[in-house]
Order: C-alpha cells, then sequence, then structure tokens
C-alpha cells in the first residue's frame, strides 16, 4: 500500500504497477530513512529531479531542498556553483574551501541533487569526492571547520561505471555512491505503465476537457522507442491532444508520430497499398520486439487474436533476423 501512497506523491515519474516500477518505489521509500548520498541512474528525460524531491520530502525535514543542473553551466560554472568563490584560500588547506554562496552550504541539512553528476569536470570531481570523504570543509570567513550536513543526491546516466572504468569519472566518487542506488527504469521498459503515466501528465497538458485513450493509441505510443522518455512523452501528448476529441484513437496518435523515432520516413512514391504494407510489417515487427517475442503478449497488444498474429508475422515476413527490415514483396489479399 505503501508504493501507491508514494506514486500518488509524484506522478508521472514512478507511475505504474510494472515490476520495475514497483522495484523503484521501494527502493525509493527505503532511500528516504537514509542519510546516505544517493545516485539514480536513469536515461535523459526521466526526471530524476522529481525523484530527488520526492525523497527529500518524504524524510519528514523542513530544511531546504538545493538543486544543481550541471548541463545548464560551463565547466568552471558548474565548479563555482558547487563550490562558492573561495578565493582567496589558505594554501595548502587541510579541508576543502568553499565560499559562502556554495550550493553545498546552502543545502544546509537538507537536500543537494546534483543533476548529471558525470558531467561533472574532473577537478569538481576531485573537489567532491573529498568533501563527501570528510564530511566538513573551510569557509574563506572562518579559521575554524564546519559541517557539510547535506545529503547529496545525483542522478546519472546508466552508463556511468564504464565511464569508471574508462577514467573519464573518478573511482572515489563513484565508490561515495556506492552504497545507495536506484534504477530508474526507461519509458520503453515499462509499456504497461502508459496509461497510468499519460493519466498523471494530462492535469498539466491538456485543456481541461476530460481524455481518454483506446487501447490501440496505446499499443501505438507502447511501440515507440522514447530515448527522451517522459520528456519526449509530455511534448508529444499536447500535439495529439490538440486535434483529438473526447476519445484519442490510433489515427490520431499515428498523425503525430516522430519520424525518426520507430518508423520511417514513408515513401511517397510508393501505393497506398504498399505504405499500408510497410507500416503494418514495421509495426507489428515493434510491438513484438517490445514484448520480447512473447505471441500472447504481443496479441493482446495488438488486440487481435494470437493464431491472426502468427498469420500475420507468416503473410508478412516477420521474423526476428528481418525485424523492421523494408521489404519489396506487396501484400497478399
Amino acid at each position: 500500500m505503501r508504493n501507491h501512497s508514494l506514486q500518488r506523491d509524484l506522478a508521472p515519474a514512478l507511475a505504474g504497477t510494472s515490476e520495475a516500477v514497483r522495484r523503484a518505489c521501494a527502493a525509493v521509500e527505503q532511500a528516504a530513512a537514509r542519510r546516505t548520498p544517493l545516485l539514480l541512474s536513469c536515461e535523459p528525460g526521466c526526471r530524476p529531479r522529481d525523484i530527488a524531491e520526492l525523497i527529500h520530502a518524504r524524510a519528514g525535514t523542513a530544511a531546504p531542498f538545493v538543486s544543481l543542473d550541471c548541463t545548464a553551466f560551463h565547466a568552471a560554472g558548474i565548479e563555482e556553483t558547487l563550490f562558492g568563490d573561495a578565493s582567496p584560500r589558505p594554501m595548502p588547506p587541510d579541508l576543502e574551501v568553499l565560499g559562502p554562496d556554495s550550493r553545498l552550504l546552502a543545502a544546509g541539512a537538507g537536500t543537494l541533487f546534483i543533476d548529471g553528476i558525470d558531467e561533472l569536470p574532473a577537478a569538481a570531481q576531485r573537489r567532491l569526492a573529498r568533501v563527501l570523504r570528510d564530511g566538513e570543509a573551510r569557509t574563506v570567513s572562518r579559521h575554524t571547520s564546519v559541517a557539510v550536513a547535506c545529503r547529496v543526491i545525483a542522478s546519472a546516466s546508466p552508463d556511468l561505471a564504464t565511464e569508471v572504468r574508462n577514467g573519464r569519472f573518478r573511482q572515489d566518487l563513484y565508490r561515495r555512491f556506492g552504497a545507495e542506488r536506484i534504477a530508474v527504469p526507461p519509458l520503453r521498459q515499462r509499456p504497461e505503465d502508459l496509461p497510468a503515466i499519460i493519466d498523471a501528465l494530462l492535469p498539466s497538458l491538456a485543456d481541461g476537457r476530460p481524455r481518454t485513450f483506446t487501447q490501440p493509441a496505446i499499443t501505438v505510443l507502447a511501440a515507440l522507442h522514447w530515448a527522451e522518455n517522459l520528456d519526449e512523452l509530455a511534448e508529444l501528448l499536447p500535439r495529439i491532444l490538440l486535434q483529438a476529441g473526447a476519445e484519442v484513437r490510433q489515427e490520431d496518435v499515428l498523425r503525430h508520430l516522430p519520424i525518426d523515432g520507430a518508423f520511417r520516413q514513408p515513401d511517397l512514391t510508393a501505393s497506398l497499398r504498399d505504405a499500408r504494407h510497410r507500416f503494418e510489417r514495421e509495426y507489428i515487427a515493434a510491438v513484438l520486439e517490445r514484448h520480447q517475442w512473447r505471441m500472447v503478449d504481443a496479441a493482446r497488444a495488438l488486440c487481435i487474436e494470437r493464431a491472426n498474429l502468427y498469420r500475420k508475422t507468416r503473410q508478412l515476413g516477420i521474423t526476428r533476423a528481418a525485424r523492421v527490415e523494408p521489404t519489396q514483396t506487396r501484400a497478399r489479399s
């Protein structure tokens, strides 16, 4: 029951009932009870800040939530924002020196969220690892040390471990986040959550009119790759809703599909019959791939009988090896 409450607190980042989301919700609940550094491993567009804010809120503290988006600054700007203007600093310092405008100090005993910690320049990585190790620092205006009491939550690409092995991210800083890591599932791995995610997004995107999505419309959306995850879905939905009625149908979605996603630029020299054949082949292949070729699940998503799906795959020449490859064979009636 706690997970359902958690989903009401944060939607759509953790909306849905898929196994991946249930695991993430359980990990969020556990993380809220701790103060150790936490890493949110996620792809672009998964909205890790929302999750960090939820963890901070559920910790029940009145202390501030402070964030730093590493993609919004150049290298020098990231370091100055995180550590503040610490010049002139004592040389050599026995502790890291922070300026009065440091985000680490601004967070107090609350939470500092670093969005995209894998974008930190090398010097900033070294300094942050030292602060997390010592738990204290010096300020320009004080001769005594001050505690750095904030909890650091950071987001990073799922490839961060590879960055460590390749020497592009410091191993000692990576270890500081070793105790707690939460894998945020990408949208393409949780297609069954799409109805709940859309319901959570609609209040902020729609014009107040009640909207429902038909199952075929959901199936089309579930077949997309979603490279930018929730952000990409939130950008697409208003375009769909603008020309759709109260019930959003499959054709309403198809009208606004991104060309560079799961489906190719149409061949405008082909006949309507050939174009329909090509789309049907690519679309069914994408749904099969989405469901890892589990025919029962794919047939349910396509709203057809399993026997019909087997017939379609044979008729259209769909195999795993030939997934969404163009074909010159015309559909037979």
